[in-house]
C-alpha cells in the first residue's frame, strides 16, 4: 500500500478532470485499488460521463437550482453566501471514490471521466489524498 498528495487548483464553482493526474501518480504501479478522499467539506469528486461537455453544465444547472445559496433558513454563514450551500452540495456529491486499477490505469468506462467538483466559489486549493492497494 502507498498514499501520495495531489493538489489542485480550482476556479470557482465546477468540474475539473482529474482522471490524467491520478493516473500518472498510479504509474504503472502493482495495485488493484485506487481510493481517493477530498480533505474539504466544500469540494467532491464525482465519476460521470465525459463525452458531451454539456453534461457538466448541466449538472451545474441541477445544482444551482436545487441548492441555493444564500438561502435566509441557513443557519451556518461563516464565509459567505455559498457556504452552506457548498457543503449540502459535497454531502450530496460525496468526498471519495474507491476504483480498480486494471493495466496501470483507473478502470474507468470508455465514456467515463473521474472528476474534482469544486462546490466553492473563488480560487481554492484542495488537496487529495491517493491510497493504492
Amino acid at each position: 500500500m502507498s498514499q501520495q498528495q495531489l493538489t489542485i487548483n480550482t476556479r470557482g464553482r465546477g468540474a475539473i478532470e482529474i482522471g490524467a493526474q491520478v493516473n500518472a501518480l498510479i504509474n504503472n504501479a502493482a495495485a488493484q485499488l485506487c481510493h481517493i478522499f477530498v480533505t474539504h467539506t466544500s469540494a467532491a469528486l464525482m465519476i460521470t460521463g465525459n463525452e458531451d461537455a454539456n453534461l457538466l453544465l448541466d449538472v451545474e444547472d441541477y445544482l444551482t437550482k436545487t441548492i441555493t445559496d444564500a438561502d435566509p433558513d441557513y443557519r451556518h454563514c461563516t464565509e459567505g453566501d455559498f457556504d452552506m450551500s457548498a457543503h449540502i452540495r459535497t454531502i450530496l456529491t460525496g468526498e471519495q471514490k474507491t476504483i480498480p486499477i486494471i493495466n496501470g490505469q483507473l478502470a474507468l468506462g470508455e465514456f467515463q471521466g473521474l472528476y474534482l467538483y469544486e462546490h466553492r466559489a473563488g480560487n481554492n486549493t484542495r488537496k487529495l489524498i491517493i491510497t493504492l492497494s
